[in-house]
């Protein structure tokens, strides 16, 4: 019978002291891999969810099961589901900053604009903002919209602040030449700059 077999066994019967075993082992690797993708406390978060998953369903555990692909994929789901939750709230901020920049849209244009133009302008700039890759939309979101720092983001996405710059970099160059004719308007309203 084999190691994984008899941890298996022990984890089905209860045994806090396999279960600890199991988390001292693979704690500290899911925690890395989380904290690639959310803040530390949200990584803690992920990583201890999946543990307490591990222990609420430890009798459905079959003896040949692989422990650590059962927790990498518990915890792999749990940073998309934050994720997802994050872009949520920056959605809902989102409103805020359009109407702030709409008044300052007018200010630029002078009333050359209408409405409905600004309405345009900010629907090809949420639908060019969607197409940004993953990590690139939501570094560029947190800086735009929350106004958060660079530092401040590295922080609450767990990166340093040279990975935030890069995706800002990168965000910009997608972002003026998919918007390249509204690029006079939005550098006004400092959007891409």
């Amino acid at each position: 019978m084999g190691v994984k077999v008899e941890i298996n066994r022990a984890l089905k019967k209860g045994s806090r002291e396999v279960f600890q075993q199991v988390f001292d082992e693979y704690y500290e690797m899911l925690l890395h891999i989380s904290m690639q993708y959310l803040s530390e406390e949200d990584a803690k978060e992920a990583v201890q969810e999946a543990f307490l998953k591990l222990w609420e369903n430890r009798k459905q555990v079959k003896e040949d099961a692989n422990i650590r692909n059962f927790l990498f994929t518990i915890v792999k789901n749990n940073c998309l589901n934050m994720i997802k939750r994050q872009q949520v709230v920056l959605k809902n901020k989102a409103p805020l900053m359009w109407i702030e920049m709409h008044y300052e849209y007018e200010a630029i244009a002078k009333l050359d604009y209408t409405n409905l133009e600004f309405e345009e302008l900010k629907e090809r700039v949420e639908n060019a903002v969607e197409r940004l890759p993953g990590q690139c939309k939501t570094v560029f979101m947190l800086s735009r919209y929350r106004h958060l720092k660079n530092s401040e983001i590295a922080l609450e996405l767990g990166v340093t602040e040279k990975t935030v710059e890069a995706h800002i970099t990168k965000a910009l160059k997608i972002l003026r030449h998919d918007l390249k004719d509204y690029l006079p308007i939005l550098i006004a309203l400092n959007f891409l700059s």
